[in-house]
Order: C-alpha cells, then sequence, then structure tokens
C-alpha cells in the first residue's frame, strides 16, 4: 500500500541519520515523527519546501488556479513543457503554493498570487507544499459547478 511504502521510505531515511549508538529514547521518538510524518504524505500532506525558479522573459513555467474567491488555496495546476518550473524539476502540479518571496499567499486572492508572481523578478523564491488530492478535490468541483452552469443554461 502507499502507507506501507511512505512508512518504509520514511523509515530508511530516518534509519541513515539515527544508527544504534543513540539513546533508545531518541531511536523511539525519531521513529514516531517518521511514522507521523509517512502517514501525512500518504494522505497527500506534505511538509513546505522551498523552490527558486530563476524568471525569464517566459516567466516562471507554470500555471496556477484557486484563491479566496473561490474558497481554495492557490495550486500549480500546470508545468509548462520547456520552462523554467520544467526544467528546474522540483515544482510539481499538485504543489500548494504558499509563499512568493517571502509574501505569503495561503489566503489571497487569485490575482493577488498571479500579481506577486508577475512582478518578481530574478530568482523568485517559492514555498509550496505537495497536496494532490486536495487540487484533485477542488478540480473537480469547478467540474461540478461548470456543469451545473451548462445545465442551467440550457433550460
Amino acid at each position: 500500500s502507499d502507507f506501507c511504502r511512505a512508512v518504509r521510505e520514511v523509515f530508511e531515511q530516518v534509519h541513515e541519520t539515527v544508527d544504534g549508538n543513540h539513546p533508545p529514547e531518541l531511536r523511539a521518538d525519531a521513529a514516531a515523527k517518521a511514522t507521523v510524518a509517512a502517514f501525512a504524505a500518504s494522505e497527500g500532506h506534505a511538509h513546505p519546501r522551498v523552490i527558486e525558479l530563476p524568471k525569464t522573459d517566459e516567466g516562471l513555467g507554470f500555471n496556477v488556479m484557486g484563491g479566496r474567491e473561490q474558497a481554495s488555496p492557490i495550486y500549480i495546476s500546470r508545468i509548462i513543457p520547456g520552462g523554467a518550473a520544467h526544467k528546474d524539476g522540483n515544482l510539481r502540479r499538485g504543489d500548494q503554493l504558499l509563499a512568493v518571496n517571502g509574501v505569503s499567499v495561503e489566503k489571497a486572492s487569485h490575482e493577488t498570487a498571479v500579481e506577486l508572481l508577475k512582478q518578481a523578478t530574478g530568482k523568485v523564491k517559492l514555498i509550496v507544499k505537495y497536496t494532490p488530492k486536495v487540487l484533485e478535490e477542488m478540480e473537480a468541483r469547478f467540474e461540478r459547478q461548470k456543469a451545473s452552469r451548462r445545465g442551467r443554461m440550457q433550460q
């Protein structure tokens, strides 16, 4: 299962850094934290990470969706092939955008987030976390809303 794979991966990382010479309490604490992290990862939650991308004439190489007005976080909805994000390889579709150059976008409107990304120059520091299940739910909700609007327009 995904959970067992995540636990094994985290355990292997912990095992490499916490060897048998450490006190049993430290090893137990590390194992407990690893299990919680693995469970969170299996549920589609992740710890925030920092990604720095060069701003080019073509932009940063990704699209976003969501925002306060849609009652959802800002998400990376598309990585543009050949763009800066694609070449860097660290940003993923399904990453939630938390901050742009130190400015939080967690409760921002779509327009505000896009404007911050457009105004950024040089190396742009993004803080993101990978939550693909939430993105899938959000996209499904948008599709239901579109279908509902089409149905009303056809009546």
